[in-house]
């Protein structure tokens, strides 16, 4: 919201009706989005790459306990010396390459029950050492931008590099966990599918 989205979508508050908090993983530059999704459940926020640029400084990880079970969430934005490369090589094999993303949150963060991050803005499952690691993809998609916005060579290739994704990878999404007595259900939640309340 704010950079992109002129307002949150009417499916994310209809997505989290009943949830008892709301985990957002950056790229918020709009504190709007805090305060709406607030009149829903308490809300843990984390600092994303373009979130300073709009003045909102936020912790770049947090760990928060619920129901017995510690949730980390951090954005995912590693350094240029790794994110280029990374970015090449998915380039060159016309598939996501991550470069050990999930390993490095591991070590950063600890061992956990999960990891939620964002940064890719598409989903991502993994499993290291024991923690389950989980993006849900974003609210926002890139090919929903105007096209004056991928235009340069930046614009271009991280267009270039989401071309390999599926129609349902490229849906805007929002991520559920249930934490109950037979342990933590993590699920990818489609926008589209989410029935709107008139």
């Amino acid at each position: 919201m704010g950079e992109v989205l002129p307002e949150l979508p009417a499916a994310v508050p209809a997505a989290f009706e009943g949830c008892d908090l709301i985990l957002h993983a950056g790229d918020i530059t709009c504190l709007s989005v805090l305060e709406r999704l607030g009149q829903i459940a308490p809300v843990v926020a984390v600092q994303g790459d373009h979130d300073r640029l709009a003045g909102i400084d936020l912790p770049r990880e947090r760990i928060v306990t619920v129901r017995g079970r510690r949730i980390g969430l951090v954005h995912g934005r590693r350094s240029r010396a790794i994110e280029m490369p990374a970015a090449a090589l998915s380039l060159a094999r016309r598939r996501t390459v991550l470069l050990g993303l999930h390993r490095q949150m591991r070590r950063r963060l600890g061992p956990l029950d999960l990891i939620i991050h964002g940064h890719l803005h598409m989903p991502a499952y993994a499993e290291v050492r024991g923690t389950r690691i989980f993006s849900p993809g974003a609210v926002y998609i890139p090919e929903e931008r105007d096209a004056g916005e991928r235009t340069g060579v930046r614009g271009r290739a991280y267009m270039r590099f989401r071309h390999g994704l599926t129609d349902e990878e490229r849906a805007s999404s929002v991520g559920i966990v249930e934490i109950g007595p037979a342990g933590m259900r993590i699920e990818r939640v489609l926008l589209r599918d989410v029935r709107v309340p008139h």
